[in-house]
């Protein structure tokens, strides 16, 4: 009997709407590491919509934005809640941080929070679950409908390694220089349902990629697929999670400013007829590989045929073709200061600068807690 998925509907959304979702980590002000309070925080919460939400550890919370038509809607969000959570933080005696990982916690000593998603999937997944001691940033995009979703990701495959390169700020694993600008993805990538997505050409392959998955007990739904770059069906959007989490809501609001003119651009090409092949699967884990062990430093693939050229290089070249989109948006400073700030001083560098000063991973903790704060004005 052959075996035939069901249809998966498709949420209504404005085409390139935006919603962001920010993973942070809570830290004790005086061990400088992680420390496991989210249930505490979580009873004080009291803005609505949900804005705040636990994850897997106690030592980790996520906050998320309402739907949004531009990134200054979403840094204002952010800020709100950002600054509605350091309040109840700072009652309780503990500080908050946004990067790709923790430089010196032990995923050994984690505590899990008691969700029974969070169980079954460490039952299933055991010690790679028990690993997922990480933070993303995860940036939503309203499409027309699926087939505009899988036809928008698949273009979005050619530009992953642009988003890791901008976005890496995880250098540092357990206590340890890992060599790389991005430790954090190298270890999604264990998780069965991470890492890059299959080869999906249209709606039908992914209903029949998920039905296939449930039929056989790989996953429960389609929300339990952890690829770089995901349909979400429920909202209607792409949902864009290569990214590290990035130090403040500031420099988030950068990066996702320049996601938002990337999906414009790619739509333009797109609206001109220039639709590019799928990249093979051996260049996207190949791109990938490469931002994660040199960030911006990187040279990467632009085809299937192997040319390649410097990720600074490629991002500048991007964001002068999206110029008058920017101008449009009212995203220029946000540019200018992706440009000025955050590419001519990466986080895994800036990490690795402040560590170099008293060789103190707990130095690096306090700068990145610094850096939180300051983005919201606080004192």
């Amino acid at each position: 009997m052959t075996f035939k998925s069901s249809p998966i509907p498709f949420g209504k959304s404005e085409i390139f709407s935006l919603g962001v979702e920010v993973e942070l980590q809570i830290i004790h002000p005086e061990s400088r590491n992680l420390h496991p309070i989210s249930p505490e925080i979580l009873q004080e919460w009291s803005l609505a919509g949900p804005h705040l939400k636990p994850e897997i550890f106690q030592s980790m919370l996520e906050i998320d934005t309402p739907i949004c038509k531009s990134v200054q809607e979403v840094e204002e969000e952010l800020l709100l809640t950002g600054r509605e959570l350091l309040r109840i933080c700072k009652k309780n005696g503990v500080r908050l941080a946004a990067n790709g990982t923790h430089p010196f916690a032990r995923w050994q000593n984690r505590v899990f929070y008691p969700a029974e998603r969070y169980q079954n999937l460490i039952e299933r997944n055991q010690h790679i679950a028990r690993r997922l001691m990480i933070y993303g940033l995860h940036v939503h995009l309203g499409t027309r409908n699926g087939e505009h979703c899988i036809e928008m990701m698949n273009e979005f495959l050619y530009y992953l390694p642009h988003l890791l390169a901008l976005s890496a700020s995880s250098p540092y694993w357990t206590g340890n220089d890992t060599g790389l600008a991005s430790s954090r993805i190298t270890v999604f990538e264990a998780h069965p349902a991470g890492g890059h997505p299959c080869r999906v050409e249209n709606w039908q392959d992914f209903e029949d990629i998920v039905g296939k998955l449930m039929h056989s007990n790989s996953i429960q739904s389609y929300k339990d697929i952890w690829w770089d770059i995901r349909p979400s069906p429920h909202f209607g959007t792409l949902e864009i999670r290569i990214c590290d989490g990035v130090p403040g809501i500031r420099r988030t609001s950068r990066l996702v400013a320049f996601i938002h003119l990337l999906a414009r651009h790619i739509q333009r090409r797109l609206d001109q007829g220039d639709r590019r092949p799928l990249p093979a699967d051996w260049m996207i884990r190949e791109n990938k590989w490469r931002a994660a062990r040199s960030g911006l430093d990187a040279e990467i693939l632009l085809d299937n045929e192997g040319r390649t050229k410097p990720a600074v290089t490629d991002i500048l070249d991007l964001l002068a073709d999206m110029k008058d989109d920017s101008q449009a948006l009212g995203y220029t400073q946000y540019i200018q200061d992706l440009i000025n700030i955050d590419m001519k001083t990466p986080s895994y560098q800036q990490q690795r600068n402040v560590f170099s000063q008293n060789e103190s991973l707990e130095d690096v903790v306090d700068y990145l807690c610094d850096v939180f704060e300051k983005d919201l004005d606080v004192v």
